[in-house]
């Protein structure tokens, strides 16, 4: 008898060990005074540049608001963290990575993915975790609508979308470039250069000589630009990423093509003037979405203040809006006065007159942030003018 009692005893301080290590866990986390932010970034393979840029931009965001006091709910203080994962330019990583941050590292919002294909790849992980993931960078029009027409619930953007991208391009290449006839070079193996092309043909008022398509990693560009060298145009357009529009640049130089080059954001990059030569690289023009020639709002100033003591190097555009969308996230947790998912993901979508590094921002019904766009024009490898386009 007394062994049984002894082991109903013995039983009975198991379960409550382990009942009060469940309160316990259930406790520590409710009263978790952090909040993770997971970080979705290409810091390896094709698109390295600009997610390694994007992490650093996302990093100091932090860094600075836990410097000031963290993030503030109901009275209560929290630190944010950063957990960030290489997504390896790889689609099918991507959506890896994005379920890893969500089901094991129990992420309260996403920072992230860098490119279009990768935040489509990441969606359904997303959705399926009900947590909201804000793309700095991503710009196809698509990727915040689903196939129905409804807003995609839990992703945002913090960059315009491609077919507003395009349109402004076009306003700029007639009323400041005053270009009568161009040619249009795209990458038309993925949406965003042919979605820009779409859009600017649209809203462009001149005449459109030639337009004409490569591939994401072709190197010779000889047949292409012989193709237009004897026609009349004012101007070359350029539809894609630093990598082959580097390339483009510096064989129609020397071949004596010097008109104006304009482009989409994926040109504002230092290794654009790397693979074209500086030499090469003038009277080029590239959209961005923050030049620190031409501040956006008196938010723009501090930070590339302080970027600059931080890293010993100006902050490029990928930097600033992966910083806005960590800001845009403690903002959305501040106005709901909660660190829960939805409450975040509720907060985002109503984001009104955000003043934002990379200009003040009010999101639409479908999730993409009105907010004006910056020419940039480049001078011997250097950007040396910068054009509001409203």
């Amino acid at each position: 008898m007394k062994k049984i009692i002894a082991i109903i005893v013995a039983f009975v301080v198991v379960i409550g060990g382990v009942i009060g290590i469940g309160i316990a866990k259930k406790s520590a986390d409710k009263s978790s005074t952090t909040i993770k932010i997971g970080g979705v970034f290409d810091t390896s393979g094709a698109a390295a540049a600009y997610g390694q840029a994007e992490q650093k931009g996302a990093d100091f965001a932090v860094k600075r608001i836990n410097a000031a006091g963290g993030v503030k709910v109901n009275g209560k203080t929290y630190k944010m963290q950063m957990v960030n994962k290489d997504s390896k330019s790889d689609n099918t990583e991507s959506a890896s990575v994005t379920t890893n941050l969500i089901s094991n590292n129990k992420v309260n919002a996403i920072v992230g993915p860098v490119t279009t294909s990768a935040v489509q790849a990441a969606v359904p992980a997303a959705t399926k975790g009900k947590t909201p993931m804000m793309s700095p960078t991503a710009g196809a029009d698509n990727i915040t609508v689903q196939k129905d027409g409804k807003v995609q619930p839990y992703v945002f953007r913090a960059q315009f979308k491609n077919s507003y991208l395009g349109t402004k391009m076009a306003q700029f290449t007639t009323d400041t470039v005053k270009a009568k006839d161009v040619v249009i070079f795209q990458d038309n193996s993925s949406d965003y250069g042919t979605g820009i092309t779409n859009a600017f043909k649209k809203a462009y008022k001149g005449n459109i000589v030639e337009t004409d398509s490569y591939q994401a990693g072709d190197k010779d560009f000889q047949a292409m630009l012989t193709k237009i060298k004897n026609k009349k145009f004012d101007a070359v357009v350029i539809n894609g990423y630093y990598t082959e529009a580097g390339a483009i640049l510096k064989q129609a130089r020397d071949m004596g093509i010097n008109v104006p080059v304009i482009g989409p954001d994926g040109l504002g990059d230092p290794k654009l003037a790397e693979i074209a030569g500086n030499q090469n690289t003038s009277n080029v023009y590239y959209a961005a979405h923050f030049s620190t020639q031409a501040p956006a709002t008196d938010a723009a100033t501090p930070f590339v203040t302080e970027y600059k003591k931080a890293y010993n190097q100006e902050p490029s555009q990928f930097t600033a809006l992966a910083y806005d969308a960590v800001y845009m996230i403690k903002q959305a947790i501040e106005d709901e006065k909660s660190t829960d998912k939805m409450k975040i993901t509720e907060g985002l979508a109503k984001i009104k007159n955000f003043n934002g590094v990379t200009g003040k921002m009010t999101m639409d019904d479908f999730h993409n942030p009105k907010k004006s766009i910056v020419m940039v024009g480049v001078t011997n490898g250097k950007d040396t003018t910068a054009t509001v386009v409203k």
